[in-house]
């Protein structure tokens, strides 16, 4: 979206209520809200522009209250900043991560790393591949393949 990393603000909202947020050149916000259930955000990213209609529960303001926002930790939740850096670095970086992720992600749910042990394996997946500053897209296939075979070492460690 030739956004630039600056520009980008993660807020940690425990109420999972809030999907989306963008703030305008005049202040104002809008935010893409509903349950903490990411089907609706799919269905609206699959059918847009259109609305369809679906059984979904309704999303009631009485029930929820009180809605929070709070600054993430970022030496806690390294893989945060990981992206931050990834972005700002371009090229292959992004790509690199999000490879690197998917295999620490799979690598958690089967239980071979615990949460937070994730960053580390995408840390280790961005230092252990070359980083390309204008990659085509076949560079970007091998730069991921390379990717998930640092990553899945760095588990084979754990």
């Amino acid at each position: 979206f030739d956004i630039p990393a600056d520009r980008i603000e993660v807020v940690v909202h425990p109420q999972s209520i809030v999907h989306s947020g963008v703030q305008f050149e005049d202040g104002s916000i809008k935010v893409q809200m509903g349950l903490p259930d990411m089907k609706l955000p799919i269905q609206y990213a699959l059918g847009y522009p259109q609305r369809l209609a679906n059984s979904f529960p309704r999303f009631s303001f009485a029930e929820y209250p009180n809605l929070s926002f709070e600054q993430p930790d970022l030496q806690t939740f390294r893989n945060l900043q990981l992206a931050y850096d990834a972005l700002a670095a371009g090229g292959s970086a992004p790509c690199v991560l999000n490879a690197a992720n998917e295999v620490a992600v799979a690598a958690f749910l089967e239980g071979s790393v615990g949460f937070l042990e994730m960053s580390d394996v995408v840390e280790h997946a961005l230092n252990a591949v070359e980083h390309v500053k204008k990659p085509d897209i076949e560079a970007l296939f091998a730069l991921d393949t390379a990717a998930r075979e640092a990553a899945k070492s760095r588990v084979r460690r754990s």
